[in-house]
């Protein structure tokens, strides 16, 4: 446990997490269809980050990574589960909440959890108090809402689902604003099928998908008013993501790709910080980051310990919140599944896989994603050092998890 008496102030932190939405769905990623000014008057106030990556291009495993830290390869949850399977979040594992709750902080979650059906998995075992919300996607089955470990009785209103999240959440912060609190909310919206508040329905230029996206901005205004009615706002890092990609709607914002692909469409994501007492307003950051940095960097800005006996793939950015320079790393690597498809180092980012598509007649590709951010035009015939460096990384890394993987599937299904 953290001795608070020696520790500065510790900032507040609210980490809300759309589902499938897109880098351009927001006015401030270029959207002219869909109106956001709540999460809009975020960037304005606070920081952009332009190459935030999710750890993966679905939900489970960029769930997987965020709270661990870990790439989901090493956690054991690669792919999307479902209901039934037995698989879900080990009881070894370590996340954001665990580390969180233990340096004294108050940690509820708001939303879709996704990390496993069973009791064993359940986020209330994982370092969250309270829980409200779905366990897995909404286009699955059984549906049920659940409140704490306890499911309602009924079927779920799913068109009131972004406001009562945001209720719970809000309570939360009532009950908890004379303590650190940790509020995950992580939307179920815009994850197909979508569902919107009746005052929201037909508002926006950009179909019911932008409906929802509109009723989710208003949401985020609401939490953000609460907080500064409250004089929480100058310390609480409020932070606005996604888990992936969008699918069958929704913009990339002219990025290649969509959810599923591990090109820049289903990976990079909107990405905004606010948090007034450090962030200057209207900043933005150009360093290379991922959702596998969290937990180092929250533990970093709280003073909680990160777990010392494995490896984590994330590291501390809490620097790039000051305008300062990022640590060094050695490159991000994405996955499909077990299918190592690219990495990413510096501007430069190598395809030599590209699962679930079969069709691998045009790899490799080597990217300059900072001038081709589009990945329009394959450079690997101009750059075979670049090439032979990043597929020696890739492979390296690739053989390393390899080697781990019966270790990580028996954990996800103890």
């Amino acid at each position: 446990m953290t001795d608070e008496s020696t520790t500065p102030l510790r900032p507040n932190i609210v980490l809300i997490f759309m589902d499938d939405m897109g880098y351009g769905d927001l006015g401030c990623t270029g959207n002219q269809l869909i109106k956001t000014p709540r999460m809009d008057q975020l960037a304005t106030e606070g920081m952009m980050f332009d190459h935030m990556y999710s750890a993966a291009p679905t939900c489970t495993p960029s769930r997987a990574a965020l709270m661990t830290g870990r790439y989901a390869q090493r956690v054991g949850l690669p792919r999307v589960i479902f209901p039934q399977e037995p698989q879900g979040l080990s009881s070894w594992e370590v996340t954001v909440a665990d580390i969180l709750s233990e340096a004294g902080y108050a940690c509820g979650i708001y939303g879709k959890w996704h990390l496993g059906a069973r009791e064993q998995h359940h986020p209330l075992r994982h370092g969250f108090k309270e829980f409200v919300g779905l366990p897995y996607s909404n286009d699955m089955d059984p549906l049920s809402l659940y409140v704490n470990d306890q499911p309602e009785d009924g079927p779920v209103d799913q068109t009131s689902l972004t406001r009562r999240y945001t209720d719970a959440a809000m309570n939360f912060i009532e009950r908890h604003r004379d303590e650190p609190f940790f509020v995950y909310l992580p939307h179920t919206m815009p994850h197909i099928p979508l569902h919107v508040e009746e005052d929201f329905r037909g508002t926006s230029a950009a179909g019911t998908y932008g409906d929802v996206i509109e009723c989710l901005d208003h949401h985020v205004g609401r939490l953000i008013d609460h907080l500064d009615q409250h004089g929480l706002a100058e310390n609480t890092l409020v932070m606005v993501t996604s888990d992936n990609g969008p699918w069958y709607e929704g913009s990339t914002g002219g990025f290649r790709g969509r959810k599923i692909d591990t090109y820049e469409g289903g990976i990079r994501m909107p990405f905004i910080a606010r948090w007034p007492q450090t962030i200057e307003p209207g900043s933005r950051s150009q360093e290379p980051a991922c959702f596998i940095d969290m937990l180092p960097t929250l533990a970093a800005l709280t003073g909680a310990q990160v777990p010392q006996d494995r490896p984590l793939d994330g590291l501390d950015i809490s620097c790039l919140f000051s305008g300062d320079a990022g640590p060094e790393r050695e490159a991000l690597y994405f996955y499909a599944g077990w299918h190592l498809n690219a990495i990413r180092q510096g501007r430069w980012k190598l395809h030599v896989d590209r699962f679930p598509n079969t069709d691998l007649s045009e790899l490799p590709q080597l990217f300059d994603v900072v001038a081709d951010p589009q990945e329009s035009y394959n450079l690997a015939d101009l750059h075979p050092d670049v090439l032979e460096q990043l597929h020696t990384l890739l492979t390296d890394f690739g053989d390393h998890i390899d080697s781990t993987r019966q270790q990580a599937e028996e954990r996800a299904h103890s």
